[in-house]
C-alpha cells in the first residue's frame, strides 16, 4: 500500500474517541497492595489525593490509499498527594511508575471504534518526574507516554 507521510494534527472525532479509550484504560490498572485508593479522572486532579490522564497532543503520522492511517497521542499520568515523608514521597513516584510500566506491557489493550487498533504504549524517561508542589504542600508525580494506534 501506498502511504503519504504528510504529518498533521488529529481532528477532533479522533481526539474525542482516544481520550475516553485512554481514560478508561488507565482506571483499569489493578492496584498492587500499597497503592493509593484512587480512581483515574480525567484532566482533573482533585484537590486531596488523586490520579489523572492528560492527553498533549496527537498527530497523524500516515494514511494509506485506502482511507487506513496510523496515528500517535501524547499523554500524561499525574498523582497528587501530600506525602510528609521522604518513604511517602518516593512511593507516591513509584506509584506513577508502576502505573506506566503496566501500560507499557499490558496486553490486553482495549479495542477502539471502527476498527482502530491501539499497537503500542511507550513511556517516555525512566522515572516519574515531580510536576510542581501547590500552596496547599501537595505533591504531584508524573510521566509522559505516547501511545500508537492504526486504522486498517
Amino acid at each position: 500500500m501506498n502511504e503519504q507521510t504528510n504529518i498533521e494534527p488529529l481532528s477532533a472525532t479522533e481526539y474525542d474517541i482516544i481520550e475516553k479509550a485512554l481514560w478508561e484504560l488507565v482506571k483499569q490498572y489493578p492496584k498492587e497492595q500499597g497503592d493509593p485508593n484512587v480512581i483515574a479522572q480525567y484532566d482533573e486532579l482533585d484537590t486531596k489525593s488523586s490520579l489523572a490522564v492528560f492527553v498533549l497532543g496527537g498527530r497523524y503520522k500516515s494514511r494509506n490509499v485506502l482511507g487506513g492511517f496510523t496515528a500517535e497521542i501524547n499523554f500524561r499520568v499525574a498523582y497528587k498527594s501530600s506525602p510528609q515523608t521522604s518513604p511517602q514521597r518516593i512511593n507516591s513516584q513509584a506509584f506513577v511508575g508502576r502505573v506506566m510500566r503496566w501500560l507499557e506491557n499490558t496486553k490486553d489493550l482495549p479495542l477502539l471504534t471502527d476498527g482502530r487498533t491501539i499497537t503500542k504504549i511507550t513511556a517516555s524517561g525512566a522515572i516519574p518526574y515531580k510536576d510542581e508542589t501547590g500552596q496547599d504542600k501537595s505533591t504531584v508525580y508524573a510521566a509522559d507516554a505516547v501511545m500508537e494506534y492504526e486504522v486498517e
